[in-house]
C-alpha cells in the first residue's frame, strides 16, 4: 500500500513537469509522451544482489514509471575503477555516466582539481524542506558550494547486556547511560573485568583505528588531526583507556583477532561494547529483551565521539540529462526514500526519523540519527592524504599489539609506543 501510494504521488508531480506535454489544435487535445531516456548511475555502493532490489522495488521502479526513464545501475567495487571510469569520459569528452554515488573519502578526486561533478547548490535551496547533517560538509562541500548529497553513514554506539545494569559503578544510573549521559570514565570502571568484560575490534588492519579514533573525538574540541592521529592529548587518553581496562582483565582475549565481536555479546562472552552499528544492530534485532543500546559515552569535550563513512550522490559535469538526475536527487533524498537508500545503516537526514518505524532496528537508526547531530563526528576525507591506508591502519594495530603482549603495562610506555607510531604515521603522507 506505502509502494503505492507513493507511486501515484511521484506520478502527479512528473506529469506537472516531465511526463507529457499537452498542446491543443484545432479546438482538440492531443498529448505528446516524452522521449524515454535512460538515466545512468555509477556506483561504489549498492554492491550485494539484494541491495540492489531493495534500491529497484524502493526507488526506482516509481521513479522510472513516473519519468519514462530506465535507470541503469553501474556498481564498482574499486573505488579506484570508479574514478578511473569518470575520469575517461571526462577526457574524452564522451559523457555517459548521469549521476555518481561515491564515498565521502573519495569525492576530493572529483572536486578539486578535476572539476568533474556539478555544483548543487541551488538545489539544495529548492530542497528547503529537508536538513542535511553538515558533519560530511568536508567532503560534500567546497566552501559555500555543495557537490554531492550525503545518503548514507555507519557509526559507533554502544550495547549491553541487560544484567550488566546490575554492576553499574557507583553514581551511574541506567537512565544516565541510556541517556547517553555518561562518560568514559564511567564505562573504564563499569568494565571491572569480573562480572562486566568488553572486546575490542583489534584484527590487523580493521577496525580497531576507527573503535579508538571514536573514542578519542570524544575528548577533543578540536577534531582536525585527532584521526587517525596518535599521540594528542585526545588520543592518548582513549589508549589509556584501553590500557586500564586490559591490565584488569576487562577486554577479553579474543579481541586480537577479530572485527566482529557480536559473536562474544550473544555467547554472554562480553557483556558491554562500543561498537560499529551493523554489529549492534545484528545483536539488539536478534534479542531485544536481552540488550539495551544507547550512545557512545561522552569524553572530556561534553560529547560522545564517532567515526563516521558513507556515500553520497552527486551529477556528473556534462550529463544530457541533467534536468531528470537532478528531479532524482530530490526523489531519492526525501524521507521516504532516503531510508531505503542508506541500506540499513544512517541516512543522513534529520527528516527520515518520520519515515521510520518502531522496530529495534529503526530504533538504532533513530539513534544514529541523533548520534551525527549531538556528537563530535569525523569522516574519511583525509585517506587520501597518505600514501596507503592498511599501512596507516598498521600504526594503531602495532600499539594494540604491544598491549596484548606484554611489552606496555605503564603510561610511561604507551606514551612512548604512541610517539614512536605517530612518526610512522607521518612518515606515510603524501609528500
Amino acid at each position: 500500500m506505502k509502494k503505492l501510494l507513493l507511486f501515484a504521488v511521484i506520478t502527479l508531480i512528473a506529469l506537472s513537469f516531465t511526463g507529457c506535454n499537452k498542446t491543443t489544435t484545432a479546438g482538440a487535445d492531443t498529448t505528446t509522451q516524452q522521449e524515454h531516456r535512460t538515466l545512468v548511475i555509477s556506483s561504489s555502493f549498492v554492491r550485494e544482489v539484494y541491495e540492489k532490489e531493495e534500491y529497484q522495488d524502493y526507488i526506482f521502479d516509481a521513479f522510472e514509471e513516473a519519468h519514462n526513464c530506465t535507470i541503469q545501475l553501474d556498481v564498482y567495487s574499486e573505488t579506484g575503477a570508479l574514478f578511473d571510469k569518470i575520469k575517461t569520459e571526462q577526457e574524452s569528452n564522451n559523457i555517459v555516466t548521469d549521476l555518481l554515488i561515491a564515498h565521502y573519502s573519495d569525492m576530493v578526486n572529483y572536486i578539486d582539481g578535476n572539476d568533474y561533478v556539478l555544483d548543487l547548490s541551488n538545489l539544495e535551496t529548492e530542497m528547503s524542506d529537508r536538513t542535511f547533517s553538515d558533519a560530511f560538509n568536508s567532503s560534500t562541500n567546497r566552501g559555500d558550494s555543495r557537490y554531492f548529497f550525503p545518503i548514507n553513514t555507519d557509526l559507533y554506539l554502544s550495547i549491553a547486556n541487560v544484567d550488566a545494569f546490575n554492576y553499574l559503578p557507583s553514581g551511574l544510573t541506567e537512565e544516565d547511560v541510556l541517556a547517553g549521559n555518561y562518560t568514559w570514565t564511567d564505562f573504564v570502571n563499569w568494565v571491572d573485568g569480573d562480572h562486566v568484560k568488553t572486546a575490542i575490534l583489534g584484527q590487523a588492519a580493521k577496525m580497531i583505528i576507527y573503535q579508538i579514533g571514536g573514542m578519542a573525538l570524544s575528548h577533543t574540541d578540536t577534531i582536525e588531526g585527532t584521526f587517525p592521529g596518535l599521540n594528542t592529548d585526545a588520543n592518548k587518553r582513549a589508549w589509556s583507556d584501553i590500557l586500564e581496562m586490559y591490565l584488569k582483565g576487562g577486554i577479553h582475549p579474543e579481541s586480537a583477532n577479530i572485527a566482529d565481536l557480536s559473536g562474544l555479546l550473544q555467547n554472554g562472552s562480553i557483556q558491554l561494547a562500543f561498537t560499529h552499528m551493523n554489529q549492534v544492530s545484528t545483536v539488539y534485532t536478534n534479542a531485544p529483551a536481552q540488550f539495551k543500546v544507547f550512545p557512545g559515552p561522552k569524553g572530556e569535550s561534553g560529547k560522545a565521539g564517532t567515526i563516521i563513512g558513507g556515500h553520497g550522490i552527486g551529477i556528473i559535469k556534462g550529463s544530457d540529462n541533467e534536468d531528470l538526475a537532478r528531479e532524482f536527487i530530490k526523489w531519492m533524498t526525501a524521507p521516504e526514500q532516503i531510508v531505503h537508500a542508506a541500506l540499513g545503516s544512517v541516512p543522513p537526514l534529520a527528516e527520515a526519523t518520520s519515515a521510520l518505524g518502531n522496530t529495534p532496528k529503526d530504533e538504532i537508526i533513530k539513534m544514529g540519527i541523533a548520534t551525527i547531530s549531538s556528537a563530535n563526528v569525523e569522516g574519511l576525507q583525509m585517506i587520501p592524504e597518505y600514501t596507503e591506508w592498511g599501512a596507516v591502519k598498521g600504526c594503531s594495530d602495532a600499539v594494540f599489539a604491544a598491549i596484548l603482549d606484554g611489552t606496555i603495562t605503564t603510561q610511561a610506555e604507551l606514551y612512548a609506543m604512541l610517539d614512536t607510531q605517530q612518526a610512522a604515521l607521518e612518515a606515510l603522507k603524501v609528500n
